[in-house]
């Protein structure tokens, strides 16, 4: 199956002038326009180096989509397939196991990874149970008795006690269609391939407002830039719908036990030993995307806790055996999160002008607009045209308005302070997470006092514009995030929620 997302549009001419408007733009700053604030002026001129730096990594990745591989379709070596649980409900286990023992292929095992009783889940036992409901399908039960590594120590401690050659993973949720195994296996006729990986689906993604969200955020991920990334033999494994060599795993030790990203980490390590990797731009899994505020806050922070910490203790950067693509790639991926920092400096510097009446340069706001105006809004459309528009507009004002979670996140990573793995909720919870977008109702209230304060000091001036506009520009991308920290009944009074969450427009073959 495939989606309009899993096509990402190549546009070139898009991507070098929207590339050669950001560099226009910065030229701009640097040298047409007269400084204000030496410190705020550091800030700014630091903040559209990391966004030029964002801008050039996607135009290397979907500069060229196409990426060729040899396959075999009879391809029938044994696969043993991981379904990782760690205390989630057993009607969403049950799904997917069905769906595994239907998969169409002449030689594969499965096997529930209960993590449940070192993770002291009260619903351990009961995953010992559904196998044994599904024991005649040839399903196992491994419950692991030490702990250790998180869903890293899980899988390791299954490759010591089972042995086929190649293992495929799967969440919990992930409910494999019964042509995961063929699409994926003939892939591995090179023997060079240590991984192949499919993307992450949300079936879900109409159910909740939160939901939606995370899956527009996902689409241009696993559409345009994961294909980039196989162009490149820089993919890294995603936690789940993915098959791996075992030999491969075991050159590098296993999964990585040390990251709460330890998909991200190991597949780094096995691209500088040399191994290959696999896209394939095709839906053969369906997951639950977190459906709260709070399941979406985790899930994010994991991501961008495990991320930074790459970054800080195994930069891609001096690690030798990787060529420059990957070094590149694997830099974009990681350094993605330093967004919160980026977004804080970015959404602080009006407020400075509001309250003490300092800036970072002086321009007339024509001049500003005129070179921001044209970058800013081909950057919405070249966004949205490479993955074939399902990225829209909640999708980037999440990614925006997640600033805390990854400003956390890059502290605690820089300050080495050590966070367990937690997995995110499968359940939905009508809880009010108000308290998780109170620094964005915050800024709000310190922009509207702001723009008053400003007023009332120098009256409607240029600067006042400015300052104001991109304030506001703010303000609107923070909107959907608050609405997404209200309960469903509160947030029915609100505009977003009047909003329809698009369904998925599917490509049949």
């Amino acid at each position: 199956m495939k989606s309009p997302f899993l096509q990402a549009v190549v546009a070139k001419k898009l991507l070098a002038v929207n590339l050669l408007l950001a560099v226009a733009y910065f030229v701009g700053l640097v040298v047409l326009f007269q400084r204000g604030n030496p410190w705020l002026y550091a800030a700014l001129v630091a903040g559209e180096v990391f966004h030029l730096w964002q801008l050039a990594t996607l135009t290397h990745a979907a500069w060229d989509t196409r990426a060729e591989h040899e396959f075999m379709p009879d391809m029938e070596a044994p696969v043993d397939i991981y379904i990782t649980v760690a205390g989630e409900p057993v009607s969403v286990v049950e799904k997917t196991v069905r769906a595994a023992i239907k998969i169409r292929y002449p030689n594969f095992r499965v096997f529930i990874l209960n993590d449940g009783y070192v993770a002291k889940k009260s619903n351990w036992q009961d995953m010992e149970l559904l196998a044994d409901k599904y024991h005649a399908e040839g399903v196992r039960c491994i419950t692991r008795q030490t702990p250790g590594g998180a869903k890293a120590g899980n899988i390791n401690h299954a490759l010591s006690v089972t042995g086929a050659p190649f293992v495929a993973v799967l969440d919990c949720d992930h409910v494999p269609s019964p042509e995961f195994l063929q699409r994926m296996m003939g892939y591995f006729v090179d023997s060079e391939v240590a991984f192949v990986q499919s993307p992450q689906y949300y079936r879900n993604h109409t159910d909740s407002f939160v939901a939606n969200a995370a899956w527009q955020q996902q689409t241009l991920f696993f559409g345009p830039i994961c294909r980039g990334k196989d162009r490149t033999n820089s993919l890294f494994m995603c936690g789940t719908n993915m098959i791996i060599r075992r030999e491969a795993l075991e050159s590098v030790g296993g999964m990585k036990q040390d990251s709460i990203t330890e998909d991200l980490l190991t597949s780094i390590i096995m691209h500088a030993k040399g191994w290959k990797s696999v896209y394939v731009p095709r839906i053969l899994a369906r997951g639950l995307a977190p459906e709260d505020l709070g399941a979406y806050w985790q899930q994010q922070f994991r991501w961008a806790r495990g991320s930074l910490e790459v970054l800080v203790r195994y930069n891609p950067l001096f690690l030798r055996g990787l060529t420059f693509a990957q070094r590149m790639q694997y830099l974009a991926s990681v350094t993605y999160y330093l967004t919160g920092i980026v977004v804080l400096i970015d959404a602080a510097l009006p407020l400075f002008y509001f309250y003490a009446g300092i800036i970072p340069v002086t321009a007339a706001t024509m001049s500003i607009a005129l070179l921001f105006v044209p970058y800013i809004f081909l950057t919405l459309f070249l966004l949205q045209r490479i993955s074939s528009y399902a990225f829209s507009f909640r999708a980037i004002a999440f990614s925006i308005a997640s600033w805390p979670i990854y400003l956390m996140a890059s502290v605690m990573a820089i300050l080495r302070i050590s966070t367990g793995f937690k997995v995110t909720s499968k359940e939905k919870s009508d809880a009010n997470y108000i308290g998780l977008a109170m620094l964005h109702i915050v800024y709000i209230v310190a922009v509207l006092v702001g723009m008053y304060v400003a007023y009332h000091r120098e009256g409607f001036t240029s600067s006042l514009i400015t300052n104001s506009s991109w304030a506001i520009l703010y303000i609107v991308m923070f909107g959907p995030f608050i609405r997404a920290a209200l309960s469903d009944r509160l947030a029915s009074i609100l505009p977003y929620d009047e909003l329809e969450l698009p369904a998925e427009r599917i490509l049949h073959e």
